[in-house]
């Protein structure tokens, strides 16, 4: 089998905080896992997002940018293509960014380039939906990588097959985070 592989990495983040577990998500061993029995992985993408500065100082803006670059290359150094995914703050004073557009958009197009037989999503967004249904039609199946409690209806009804992000990672190595232990004076 042949995949193409998309990370919605600020909802494995989310996840995995909640779950107390570490947010490092191991993209090479992630890959070397779907190639276990003679698959291929064809490509992995996953967005950075590129958050705002705090504030307009020089070592504001620097800060930002430099944290961006480093996050950036971390997944490039693990074989990931990183989507760039700018970030600007709203009236509000959050931030908004377009992370998941911009992944489903760079997913559509490396599924209909490289044809492969399933796309593997980690994600748990409704908004995928589409994305997942579209493929569908072209003979693209997605298998799905995610938190069952979080999943949206209408993307559970879309693919071909759900894992549990838990149980997955737990295969990888990745787990609960320890509480330090208490030391007495």
């Amino acid at each position: 089998m042949k995949y193409v592989v998309g990370v919605d990495a600020q909802f494995v983040r989310y996840a995995l905080r909640n779950a107390n577990w570490d947010s490092h998500v191991p993209y090479r061993e992630l890959v070397n896992f779907l190639e276990e029995n003679g698959d291929e992985v064809l490509d992995i993408f996953a967005p950075a997002i590129r958050m705002p500065p705090t504030g307009a100082t020089a070592e504001d803006i620097a800060r930002s940018y430099e944290g961006f670059i480093r996050y950036s290359e971390a997944l490039r150094q693990q074989g990931v293509h990183v989507i760039e995914a700018p970030a600007k703050r709203n009236a509000e004073g959050g931030v908004k960014h377009s992370d998941d557009n911009r992944l489903m958009i760079r997913l559509a197009l490396a599924c209909m380039r490289l044809r492969p037989d399933f796309l593997v999503l980690i994600a748990a967004d409704g908004d995928y939906a589409p994305l997942v249904w579209g493929l569908r039609e072209e003979g693209i199946r997605t298998k799905l990588i995610t938190d069952p409690a979080a999943l949206a209806s209408d993307l559970r009804a879309a693919v071909y097959s759900i894992s549990n992000i838990f149980n997955v990672l737990g295969t990888l190595g990745g787990g609960p985070v320890e509480a330090p232990a208490e030391t007495s004076v």
